[in-house]
């Protein structure tokens, strides 16, 4: 067995025991062999069984690989796996090592004064807004927009429908037609659910396709939402051109896509630089309060799953520090705790805990940086390309590395 075999193997085994302790599975996605699929592998391995195949994958793979890209994002990968094992297994680990052995990247807390500084641009753009200081704008501001329960349910399963036909067609025009190459697109449905901890969520479908699930439990607002849509999509996109790669070149790991590795914060970064990549920033009236909300609120989610999982402050301190801090309302700050905090209300841990970071560094530490001086030297052409035609370059990992022709 090769190690892209071995390796998809692996992570449907995994599945299964993070299924079991979290009731989530490490597996976002797959549309490789049947046979290789992640429920037809084995279960109820221990712990102990699942990390040693994992360190003896690590050992192969620069022997069978002569690729460095894809040796240095495969280890990356295998490395993550076994940190997310010990996790779940009860090892003591230390919440800022686990982020950072998980996701490859620090856990930073972000100060008072950088609130502060987030807090006064949030201000600044809301200057002219109705209301007596800021609190009151920004309510105004949330409830203007505010749409929920039918009214939701209905937006979400109809009008965003063609919405979706629209991001798919901007994609096509300002970014595949830069790359000189297209790729299938047999579209995405919208969905609602109910008992989520996420806001909303793409689930990619082999052949192309990707559900967007959106959780009524969450009150949207008009504005926000379009933030939401980009970032969905996007990740409907990242995977058809993984799909696409898999296919034409048969690298069997990529048929497997897998969530808490290094993978995820350029996921998740390139999903929240969706707007900048199709260039409709400008065209928003409300992207300068959208953007500067929705900064202020990734960074105080930050710090709020510090304080529950470093820190071990309680579930009100984290709510009445959001409710300070990012301008939520009381039910807003509940809703967005069930995300970060340590462990479900049924006691088992909470297999989102650490994953919250990969959202804000995943865009300003590594897509956004490189996006932007792909613009100023007139490169979008290659950043396209580098980021979409080659899934090894998608990694905390490997993108520094894959984009070192812009330094």
């Amino acid at each position: 067995m090769d190690v892209s075999e071995s390796y998809v193997r692996l992570c449907g085994e995994v599945s299964h025991y993070t299924k079991e302790l979290t009731g989530t599975s490490l597996v976002d996605a797959y549309f490789g062999p049947t046979h290789l699929s992640p429920e037809h592998q084995t279960k109820n391995r221990s712990p102990e069984e699942l990390v040693h195949s994992i360190n003896k994958l690590i050992d192969r793979i620069g022997d069978e690989i002569n690729q460095q890209l894809r040796i240095d994002h495969l280890i990356g990968e295998c490395e993550s796996l076994g940190a997310v094992i010990e996790w779940l297994d009860g090892k003591e680990i230390r919440y800022a090592d686990l982020v950072q052995r998980i996701f490859h990247i620090p856990m930073n807390y972000f100060s008072e004064s950088e609130i502060r500084k987030a807090i006064s641009v949030l201000d600044e753009v809301l200057h002219g807004y109705p209301g007596s200081d800021l609190r009151e704008r920004v309510t105004q501001f949330s409830k203007q927009g505010e749409i929920t329960g039918s009214e939701l349910k209905n937006l979400i399963e109809n009008d965003l429908q063609l919405k979706s036909m629209q991001v798919n067609e901007l994609f096509k025009q300002r970014i595949y037609s830069q790359m000189g190459t297209i790729v299938t697109d047999n579209g995405v449905e919208y969905q609602t659910v109910k008992g989520a901890p996420w806001s909303g969520y793409n689930w990619y479908q082999p052949g192309f396709k990707s559900i967007n699930q959106f959780n009524l439990d969450v009150t949207f607002n008009r504005d926000t939402l379009r933030n939401v849509i980009y970032h969905e999509y996007e990740h409907h996109v990242s995977n058809l051109w993984r799909e696409k790669y898999y296919q034409e070149s048969g690298d069997l790991e990529l048929a497997v896509v897998p969530l808490h590795t290094g993978r995820c914060v350029i996921s998740e970064g390139t999903a929240d630089t969706a707007k900048e990549f199709l260039g409709v920033v400008e065209e928003d009236p409300e992207s300068e309060i959208v953007d500067a909300l929705y900064n202020l609120r990734r960074m105080t989610s930050i710090n709020a799953a510090i304080m529950l999982n470093d820190e071990g402050k309680t579930i009100e301190e984290a709510v009445e520090y959001m409710i300070e801090y990012s301008f939520r309302t009381p039910e807003s700050a509940r809703s967005s705790i069930g995300f970060i905090r340590p462990t479900n209300p049924d006691g088992k841990l909470n297999f989102w805990a650490p994953y919250v970071f990969t959202y804000y560094f995943g865009r300003t530490d590594f897509v956004l940086p490189t996006f932007n001086k792909a613009v100023e030297a007139d490169q979008l052409t290659r950043f396209f390309q580098t980021l979409y035609l080659n899934p090894y370059s998608g990694s905390s990992i490997t993108w520094n590395k894959s984009f070192n022709w812009l330094s």
